[in-house]
């Protein structure tokens, strides 16, 4: 037994083990992950983190290392494949995110470099020395590898003011004539390039390293490539450009010259969908859009890396304070900066301390065989506080006055220039002010709509069996269109239904959204997006017009007209023009006082459709008064005095075939185009108004009469010849063409077909030489001109297809003038004249799409274009 043996006998042979703490010990050791950092003067420390660390813990490792105050403009930078960051690598060059995983982002390369990742736009404003030192190294790394280029005789001075730095006056006893191969200075560095940086070195004599430094970043940050972090891209004409991002905002390149700048302030959106960067501007007081400029870039990923890039440096350079949520939006959130640039040069200025400051090594030519610290490289600089004595400086310690200084070269910075104690008060104080309150909208449209604000609404069905409200708008845009008053406590206009009854209708048609909820019994429950839609009269549209401007205007394919087709497209692409047009408001707040009459509501085939009472057509002998649901649209052509007049109006009621024919009689209209056939799915769209060929003719009126005389079937429209007579004597020839390819819910499968039926009616359209006395002033009251008589359109409501052809009509009439074409403006013009113009989100599509492949084929070399 063990209790028998002697505690003495046990002893003399006992032993101990730490099973636990060794497993600990293993385990910590296990979990370590070794980084090397690469500095600014190619020196390297290895770091020592936990492999689950994120970029944050690094990051402060390093700037803790370097004892380094204004840290926020800096950053690690790491590549893909583990190569030296270089102008031939830009590509697959990343900046370390702070709030991810080091090893998760770097891999098995181990290896980083410190960087300058804000420029400051005036570098005098820095307050640490040493700050401004690590900068003049990363601007002379960035000239010597190519990646920032400068005029010659720019970069000979930088490189005098960098000798001057490192080796200090020039000495003939001690600087051999060959001193200046010792350094790399230029990336093809010459002789000849010597002998003048050489004279320019000598003439910097009484400069000490700090005030070298200076005058560097002085001429360095006027150069357009200062601060800049290039994006390869290219314009719409495939050309190759660099879009470049900047403290001062975005700026395009085309072979090192810079051709364009966008300044933050007049920066209202950035966003990116796929391959493609977009940059939308704020609208000039002359416009009446907003400019949107587009860029293809290499893949997806360096679209959202410019989009990111550019998101950052907004944030640190013209907010006061970062933004504490992401802002709403489609897509991933938009990223974040820890500090702006304003609490960073505040912070700086509080942490340092008066006793504490750097010293500069003599010179490169001894820093070798200097002992430096880690990570100093050569160190350059090193930290001295009042206690400690510092060590002996060069002999040019004690510059000249300044007097001495050349003429031509800037007088130095002192060595720790005072910032402002308010930025707001310098230059552009108020776009200062205004970026603070009203922060840059950042999209990210390369994902699915996020189901941000999601509400859930439970409505209880009434009465009638119905919930009290109507939808418009179909695949993943169903728009809460009209609300009853019991239902609005609960729903609003411009509200986005997301799902119904826990059914997703991203995928969903109009129809099946509507049958959804029709049977639906007792309650209803909506998952919604409050307000996703503003109305006009509030907040204007949610999406503007707009127009792509380009670049330049030296190649022939740079014309507006060119621009505004890559503009729609790139909106169908992206859902962009969809989006912008469910935005546009139905209707206008112009009253509509006369379809509301007790006399005249029984003429309306739809109660919400109804005529402006400053637009609709009067009857002057109409057989049941002066009212028809019918609207004067005309559309002007710019630089041209051509007017397109029309008649938009239903398809007429068995009782309002006489004021229909009464109308054509009155318009002196001699075509009439007619977008629907007369019964769908067993409910009357129109009544038939004409007679058929070979029969008696229509008695429209007590003086109207019609006959039909032909009627030809072309496949996809019907045209039908005409008499109209009155009973005076007189009488009118008709066309009539109805387009039978249109379906009432959905759209016609050719876009080529509806684009020749359109020239056709925009052909038979002058026909007629008589002139409706219709007179059209100008704003100055003094020129005026008559139109021309109107094409007379109808479907069923005289709302949706017939706003569709107006629309394509206008369109090629653009086309053929090589004017620009914004469908989205169009369709606003024609809703301010008739409501609802183009009802659906499918009808503007397919418009869209035709004029589209309209363009195409005036376009294509066949055509010799």
């Amino acid at each position: 037994m063990i209790e028998s043996v002697s505690r003495r006998a046990f002893s003399s042979c006992s032993g101990t083990y730490n099973v636990r703490a060794s497993e600990l010990a293993r385990e910590r050791k296990l979990n370590i992950f070794n980084v090397i950092v690469v500095f600014l003067d190619d020196t390297h420390h290895c770091f020592q983190i936990e492999k689950k660390a994120k970029g944050s813990v690094l990051l402060e490792h390093v700037f803790q290392h370097l004892e380094l105050v204004e840290k926020d403009y800096f950053g690690l930078q790491f590549t893909e494949n583990g190569s030296i960051p270089s102008a031939t690598n830009t590509e697959i060059t990343r900046w370390l995110d702070s709030g991810k995983s080091v090893k998760k982002q770097i891999g098995a390369n181990a290896q980083l470099w410190l960087a300058v990742r804000f420029y400051p736009p005036e570098p005098s404003r820095l307050n640490e020395e040493f700050t401004r030192y690590l900068l003049c190294l990363q601007l002379r790394k960035l000239l010597i590898d190519g990646r920032m280029s400068a005029p010659k005789n720019t970069v000979l001075l930088l490189a005098s003011f960098t000798v001057q730095a490192e080796l200090g006056d020039y000495n003939s006893l001690e600087h051999r004539p060959e001193y200046l191969s010792e350094l790399c200075l230029l990336p093809k560095q010459s002789a000849e390039d010597e002998r003048r940086i050489k004279e320019l070195h000598k003439l910097h004599k009484g400069q000490s390293p700090a005030d070298a430094d200076a005058n560097f970043l002085e001429h360095a940050k006027r150069l357009d490539l200062y601060g800049v972090e290039s994006h390869p891209a290219k314009d719409y004409n495939e050309k190759d450009i660099l879009i470049g991002v900047t403290s001062i905002g975005i700026v395009v390149f085309q072979k090192d010259i810079r051709v364009n700048t966008f300044s933050w302030s007049k920066i209202i959106k950035i966003s990116f969908k796929k391959k493609q960067f977009f940059i939308q501007l704020k609208r000039e007081a002359s416009e009446s859009y907003d400019t949107v400029l587009g860029f293809n870039m290499r893949s997806a990923r360096a679209a959202k890396a410019l989009w990111r890039c550019s998101v950052e440096r907004h944030g640190f350079f013209r907010l006061r304070a970062p933004r504490r949520r992401p802002l709403l939006g489609f897509g991933a959130p938009a990223p974040t900066v820890p500090r702006t640039e304003t609490q960073a040069l505040e912070d700086a200025k509080r942490c340092r301390a008066s006793n504490t400051s750097f010293v500069r090594r003599n010179s490169s030519r001894t820093r070798d065989k200097c002992a430096s610290s880690p990570g100093l490289g050569g160190g350059a600089r090193r930290r001295v506080t009042g206690h400690e004595e510092p060590p002996p400086r060069a002999a040019w310690t004690d510059p000249p006055a300044w007097t001495d200084t050349p003429a031509w070269t800037d007088p130095p910075y002192p060595e720790s220039p005072e910032p402002p104690a308010d930025p707001v008060d310098e230059g552009n104080s108020l776009e200062r002010v205004l970026a603070c309150r009203v922060p840059l909208t950042y999209v990210d449209e390369s994902e699915s709509e996020a189901e941000a604000e999601a509400t859930c609404v439970r409505l209880s069905a009434g009465p009638d069996g119905r919930f009290g409200f109507n939808v418009r708008g179909a695949g993943g845009a169903v728009i809460v269109s009209l609300v009853a008053p019991r239902t609005r406590p609960h729903l609003q206009e411009g509200d986005q239904v997301l799902s119904i009854n826990g059914e997703d209708v991203s995928e969903m048609s109009h129809e099946q959204v509507v049958q959804l909820i029709r049977n639906t019994k007792d309650t209803l429950v909506l998952m919604i997006k409050p307000k996703a839609v503003f109305e006009a009269d509030e907040t204007g549209p949610e999406e503007p017009a707009v127009c792509f401007v380009p670049l330049t205007s030296t190649d022939t394919n740079t014309n507006p007209l060119h621009q505004s087709m890559l503009l729609l497209g790139d909106g169908l692409a992206s859902g962009a023009a969809l989006r912008q047009y469910d935005a546009l408001p139905r209707r206008t707040d112009a009253p509509a006082t006369a379809a509301k009459l007790p006399q005249n509501v029984n003429k309306n085939r739809y109660r919400d459709i109804a005529p402006y009472d400053s637009t609709r057509v009067l009857l002057k002998n109409g057989p049941n008064g002066d009212y028809i649901n019918a609207s004067y649209i005309n559309m002007e052509i710019p630089n041209s005095d051509l007017v397109l007049t029309y008649i938009a109006t239903q398809g007429p009621l068995a009782s309002t075939v006489g004021d229909f024919w009464q109308m054509v009689w009155e318009s002196e209209s001699s075509l009439i185009v007619m977008l629907t056939v007369l019964a769908e799915r067993c409910r009357t769209k129109c009544h038939q108004y004409w007679p058929k060929v070979g029969t008696t003719p229509l008695k429209a009126t007590n003086d109207l009469t019609v006959l039909t005389n032909s009627e030809q079937n072309f496949g996809h429209y019907v045209r039908r010849e005409m008499v109209l007579k009155d009973s005076d004597g007189g009488s009118r020839s008709i066309t009539q063409l109805q387009y039978t390819a249109w379906p009432d819910h959905g759209v016609p499968e050719d876009t080529r077909d509806f684009i020749q039926f359109t020239r056709d009616c925009a052909e038979l359209r002058h026909r007629s030489s008589a002139v409706v006395p219709t007179v059209v002033e100008e704003l100055d009251g003094e020129d005026s001109h008559t139109l021309d008589p109107p094409m007379i359109v109808h479907c069923s409501a005289g709302v949706g297809r017939t706003g569709a052809l107006i629309l394509a009509e206008v369109a090629l009439q653009l086309l053929a003038r090589r004017q620009p074409m914004y469908p989205l403006d169009l369709v606003r013009a024609m809703r301010s004249q008739r409501p609802m113009c183009v009802q659906t989100q499918n009808q503007y599509r397919f418009v869209c799409e035709s004029i589209q492949s309209a363009y195409t084929q005036m376009t294509s070399p066949e055509n010799g274009n």
